[in-house]
């Protein structure tokens, strides 16, 4: 029996975007994986997070209803404290073992990799990005304004296959929740760009996103 491939996509998803879902979809044409697991995170150390975990939950299932190759998971949410990429993929593993597991992320989040740790034992270098980056492969998406990774510069630092999508493929991320959040301040009449219109009923339903 083959083994699937799993791509992961985590992060606040605050709210979840036009993009999100563009860059899922653009993996699985490209078949660099076989379904897309989309993992919304606790409360975290490094940001300020604008809804509930619910609420984001809730968000993301709504999107990824109409796909079967998508798939909401909670396991970061269970797992109570954000422990950080390289904890939960590991965990992933451990639980999955029939999966192959490979992790999305922009190619604004790639440069910072070396430096990611667990905020759990957040004491002074104490790193494991250059463990995430030696024993997981990973899938890195273009972000308006950041450089393609330099492959052959990251399989000689010894790390494991990275695989690439970006405006040579049709998609160049600009969408940013960020600038959503900041479109609802200013009005809740229009849907902004990039925000899915049943997520905008979500949110006005909700009464999300009101500074």
């Amino acid at each position: 029996m083959s083994i699937s491939t799993v791509a992961i996509l985590g992060g606040a998803f605050d709210p979840v975007h036009r993009d999100h879902i563009l860059i899922a979809s653009y993996c699985l044409s490209l078949k660099l994986c076989d379904e897309v697991w989309f993992v919304p995170s606790p409360n975290r150390w490094d940001k300020t997070l604008h809804a509930s975990a619910e609420d984001r939950f809730a968000m993301l299932k709504l999107v990824t209803a109409k796909n079967p190759h998508f798939f909401v998971s909670d396991f970061e949410i269970q797992m109570g404290d954000f422990r950080g990429s390289y904890v939960s993929m590991m965990r992933f593993k451990e639980r999955f073992p029939d999966k192959k597991f490979r992790l999305l992320v922009g190619a604004d989040s790639y440069i910072g990799i070396p430096h990611w740790r667990d905020p759990l034992h957040f004491f002074g270098t104490e790193y494991n990005g250059s463990l995430l980056l030696q024993n997981l492969e990973l899938i890195v998406f273009a972000r308006n304004g950041y450089r393609k990774p330099d492959m052959e510069k990251h399989i000689a630092a010894g790390y494991a296959p990275l695989h690439w999508v970006g405006k040579e493929h049709g998609f160049n991320g600009t969408i940013s929740s960020t600038f959503i959040r900041h479109s609802l301040y200013e009005t809740r009449r229009i849907c902004p760009k990039g925000l899915d219109k049943g997520v905008f009923e979500y949110i006005l339903q909700q009464d999300l996103y009101r500074e």
